[in-house]
């Protein structure tokens, strides 16, 4: 199938930045305010149900954020396969996505294990159908987002390199704050924690996405499966403030 072809710019890219950013912040106004309005009309919530109300939520957001962003694209004269969409990886965007998959994810589910989470037990409905729903939907979405959209406008407007991978990484990590609220009241160092945790993993896909070639494919495998192996215990531990 030819590719799409090119058409002028209407924007800027760093001008395409900020308007994926004030998108991201509408939405996350938004959701929440209708999340609050559903859930008390629920009778003997329980954390899994809470879990179940913030996966859809945050399924809802990533893919209204991935549709916002494309058109952004198209305002830029561009397609998904400028920001690497079916564009073939090289070997070292592979190896780096499997490595730091395998470490990320393990890292995680060493901690929850810890904590008391039933990872490697728990395979029940709930378990696979959130996991798989939050995995799939932030695999492709927020890697085109967060890193073929960012960093392709990043590049664009002449920042370098190591600036596109940090922009990507510090956007990554603050559009996780939320994670600090999902309890019965705010918590700063669940925050704080959320926030440093993806901006790692953030930066880590990033330097993926550069070494693939700007391919998509790899990072989007590489989310897609650290999110269905570490979910929904990271949730269950959010919402109900450190327990499972």
């Amino acid at each position: 199938m030819e590719a799409e072809p090119i058409k002028p710019a209407r924007i800027g890219p760093w001008t395409a930045i900020g308007l994926m950013i004030a998108a991201f912040a509408i939405l996350e106004l938004v959701l929440p305010m209708l999340r609050a309005a559903i859930v008390p009309h629920f009778s003997n919530v329980t954390p899994h149900d809470k879990v179940v109300v913030t996966a859809i939520n945050s399924i809802v957001l990533v893919w209204a954020l991935f549709g916002a962003t494309y058109v952004l694209l198209r305002l830029r004269g561009q397609t998904l396969q400028t920001i690497g969409w079916n564009v073939s990886s090289s070997i070292w965007g592979w190896l780096l996505g499997f490595v730091f998959g395998v470490l990320y994810a393990g890292f995680t589910v060493m901690g929850m294990i810890h904590a008391g989470a039933p990872v490697l037990t728990d395979w029940s409905l709930f378990r696979i159908a959130v996991a798989l729903g939050i995995g799939v939907s932030a695999g492709i979405c927020e890697e085109a987002v967060f890193r073929g959209f960012v960093i392709t406008q990043a590049n664009d407007g002449g920042a370098h390199w190591t600036v596109q991978i940090l922009l990507s990484a510090v956007l990554f990590g603050l559009a996780h704050r939320g994670w600090g609220g999902l309890g019965s009241h705010v918590q700063m160092t669940q925050m704080i924690g959320a926030m440093a945790a993806t901006g790692i993993l953030g930066l880590m896909l990033a330097i993926t996405y550069l070494a693939s070639g700007r391919s998509l494919t790899p990072t989007i495998i590489a989310h897609a499966t650290i999110d269905i192996v570490i979910e929904p215990w990271l949730l269950l531990y959010a919402v109900t403030g450190g327990h499972f």
